[in-house]
């Protein structure tokens, strides 16, 4: 064959081989998987024969370094599996290089063609070197081998920086949306096959990628990106220029590959039988493994939807998410981490208003206790004579007041709510500096820098928010609301206030005003009664001193006078004040009670205790 001849006929084939690519290319998408696999097995077949010549030269040429044919010599012979394997890897590959090569830019389809000129021009200036240096046949081998790793390697370098130059590539704002638009219309595909729709969408995520690493060269995660992308356009070309290379090898060449591992010039015929063992597994290959295993895959993927998202997010494991709190970024979860740290704070916090609500509970029912003896003490001549006295001095409803207030203060009913108030703020203050050190802790260990230019940034806070420490609406300004003169420190200082509240009700019902006037009214009667009392005592006293004539009978009479008007006055005073308890206990009890109860309801709304 004459060098132009094999120049031609190179040229017709390889750009055969990507025309069919391109036009086939952009039918899959829309097909059914038969379609897929035909095509895929036609288009796979110059990069499967290209790589079976290659082992098949490398096998001859390592046979011949043996003296003895043992066990070494029979290992390394061997053929079977590397065929295997590059059939599995030619239709897999092939499958992907199709869709990929449909999907691409007319801008890109000039880098591929140009593969072809370079392929020629580097296999021209190796094939003299190996020639001089090798046998035909195996100069044949070593000079596609060099071309091919050195096609791959200047395509690859030429197609980063070509299509970064001469593309006019959008800068995307994070590489989550990049993939995005580049997977528009995949969900629209005509096909009902789940593998191609999968196979589209991983195109889609290798071009989202591509374009945004191309798109923002400015940051040492896109240089990562764009050596990523370089990586791949390697394997692309080497695979490509793999199956050019298939277009260099006289057919006769080909029959290497079915026949011995023979050392000579011009390889032999293929014997028929041979040819038809190697038709009959090429036909259970594709019968019983090829389209079988692709078809199964196909229904597997259908029928188990959560591998398919699995597979999803898999592809989105590269898009950078962050938190950002503030101006600075966090790893996700950040957030939600200090939210905790915010709730147990919070925890803490509703054990001390927990405690506190039952102390008031107890406090509001111990000073509900104290109520009978504050009665006890009203209606006993001791309690009356106080009143009298107090009534003297102009100061009798003062007087009621004040003893109301000490007897509801007895046993400082609320003391444990005090030192639960107490305790309360002083918790409060503790877990605002533990809470902030928790924070800060919590931001130290999760400050992360972007490495992309445009993070996708899945929540936001800003740092005031983070680092506000947690207050329970019952603890805030909890000491000013109380309204208590002097600080809640001061002992006593709640049951006194709460007593006051108390009693100002009982004053604002008229209770302590009524009972002074009564008392008023009734201070003439007493009095009345008291002096017919002293006449009954002085006419006794008379008759028992009338044993001493003259001086006798006078002092007999003074002293039965006081005697008599003490006695017969206690006695009178007793029964009257039995006779005022029994029909106005009840009704005077009710009334402080009723106004214990609503002292207790503002007092728990003013701290929201209540339900």
């Amino acid at each position: 064959m004459s060098p132009i001849t094999r120049i031609f006929g190179f040229l017709a084939l390889s750009i055969s081989w990507l025309a069919f690519a391109y036009f086939i290319g952009h039918m899959i998408p829309d097909q059914q998987l038969w379609f897929a696999l035909l095509a895929t097995f036609i288009f796979g077949l110059p990069l499967y024969l290209a790589a079976t010549y290659a082992v098949t030269i490398q096998r001859i040429h390592h046979a011949n370094q043996f003296r003895n044919l043992g066990i070494l010599y029979w290992f390394l012979s061997r053929r079977i599996l590397p065929y295997i394997g590059w059939a599995l890897w030619s239709v897999m590959f092939a499958f992907l290089l199709l869709f990929y090569l449909g999907v691409t830019q007319k801008l890109e389809w000039a880098a591929f063609i140009l593969t072809i000129s370079v392929f020629m021009a580097i296999q021209a200036i190796f094939e003299p070197i190996a020639a001089r240096e090798y046998k035909p046949y195996i100069a044949l081998h070593k000079s596609l081998t060099w071309t091919r790793w050195l096609t791959a390697l200047v395509m690859a370098v030429f197609y980063v920086l070509y299509v970064k130059l001469a593309g006019d590539f959008h800068q995307y704002g994070s590489l989550a949306e990049a993939i995005q638009i580049k997977s528009q219309g995949i969900e629209d595909a005509a096909t009902n096959s789940v593998l191609i729709l999968e196979t589209a969408r991983l195109l889609g995520f290798i071009e989202g990628l591509k374009v945004y690493a191309l798109g923002n060269l400015q940051s040492l995660n896109d240089l990562l990106y764009v050596l990523l992308i370089f990586l791949g356009s390697l394997m692309l070309f080497y695979n490509i220029a793999l199956a050019l290379s298939s277009f260099m090898v006289p057919l006769t060449e080909y029959r290497r590959i079915l026949g011995p591992l023979q050392d000579i010039e011009q390889p032999v015929k293929v014997p028929p039988r041979v040819l038809a063992i190697a038709s009959g597994l090429i036909t259970f290959f594709m019968l019983f493994i090829y389209v079988p295993a692709t078809v199964y895959l196909d229904g597997w993927l259908r029928s188990t939807p959560q591998v398919v998202e699995k597979i999803q997010e898999s592809q989105s494991v590269v898009v950078e998410t962050l938190e950002k709190i503030g101006d600075d970024y966090y790893k996700p979860g950040t957030i939600a981490q200090t939210r905790q740290a915010y709730l147990e704070a919070i925890s803490e916090l509703e054990e001390s208003v927990n405690e506190l609500k039952q102390n008031t509970d107890a406090g509001f029912q111990m000073m509900a206790e104290n109520v009978d003896d504050y009665l006890d003490w009203y209606y006993s001549l001791p309690g009356e004579y106080e009143r009298i006295v107090a009534l003297a001095t102009g100061k009798l409803e003062n007087w009621m007041i004040e003893k109301l207030e000490d007897y509801l203060m007895q046993g400082n009913a609320f003391g444990p709510v005090q030192q639960s108030i107490e305790d309360a703020m002083k918790k409060n203050e503790a877990l605002h500096a533990e809470y902030l050190e928790k924070i800060n802790q919590i931001l130290a260990q999760n400050h992360v820098e972007p490495v992309t230019l445009e993070p996708e940034i899945v929540q936001y806070s800003p740092l005031d928010a983070i680092k506000e420490p947690p207050n329970h609406s019952v603890i805030v300004n909890l000491e000013d609301r109380l309204l208590i003169s002097g600080g809640v420190g001061v002992a006593g200082a709640v049951t006194g206030a709460i007593a006051g509240k108390v009693t100002a009700k009982v004053i604002a019902k008229g209770v302590i005003q009524i009972g002074a006037k009564a008392l008023v009214k009734v201070a003439a009667g007493k009095a009345a009664s008291v002096v017919g009392g002293a006449a009954a005592g002085a006419a006794s006293g008379a008759a028992v001193g009338s044993v001493f004539p003259g001086v006798g009978t006078a002092i007999g009479a003074a002293i039965g006078g006081v005697l008599g008007g003490i006695s017969v006055g206690l006695g009178i005073e007793h029964l009257l004040l039995k006779l005022e308890e029994h029909y106005s206990r009840d009704e005077f009890k009710s009334q402080i009670l009723e106004a214990i109860d609503e002292a207790r309801f503002e007092f728990e709304e003013s701290l929201e205790l209540s339900e």
